[in-house]
């Protein structure tokens, strides 16, 4: 018997594609290293351009992300309206005047990302401190120990499915 007929089986309907998960994969191991840099790097300038890097390949799955996300919003769209204005969207074709950009909203959401873009220094700098002081009380490897759940968090975070909140009725 199939073991997709056996009811006890479970089944989970999202398969990620290879595409999907070798970005997961670079992204959780970029995201270990940015937090455990400060474990095996200790001199800043050596740390400083090390995480320069890191944040290289962040960009890069950052990238990649973003483009996988535009195309199924294109595929969406078109599934919605069957004519070409989807595929006719670009840089070229779209104009931002005035007239089309609601400004209240854009300084909505600029205010919410600098408050994100605050609470993110914030954090990351109190990660970093808290890493350092738990090393300095003799902990080993105080930074590896909090990367192993902030690089498994990115990896399970990015392979939520959210098809079901897209679906076309």
């Amino acid at each position: 018997m199939p073991s997709h007929d056996n009811p006890k089986t479970r089944r989970f309907p999202f398969v990620p594609n290879a595409r999907q998960q070798s970005v997961t994969l670079f992204g959780t191991l970029v995201v270990f290293l940015w937090y455990a840099i400060p474990d095996f790097i200790t001199e800043k300038k050596a740390r400083f351009f090390t995480r320069l890097a890191a944040l290289g390949g962040l960009a890069g799955v950052f990238a990649a992300i973003t483009k996988n996300t535009v195309n199924e919003v294109r595929r969406d769209f078109t599934m919605e309206s069957p004519d070409e204005e989807a595929w006719e969207m670009n840089s070229n074709t779209v104009q931002l005047t005035r007239d089309n950009l609601n400004v209240p909203m854009l300084v909505l959401l600029f205010s919410f990302g600098g408050a994100i873009i605050t609470g993110s220094i914030w954090i990351e700098t109190w990660l970093f401190r808290r890493g350092e002081r738990r090393r300095r009380e003799g902990v080993r490897f105080a930074h590896t120990r909090q990367a192993i759940p902030l690089g498994l968090l990115f990896g399970a975070v990015n392979l939520l499915d959210d098809s079901a909140s897209r679906q076309v009725s």
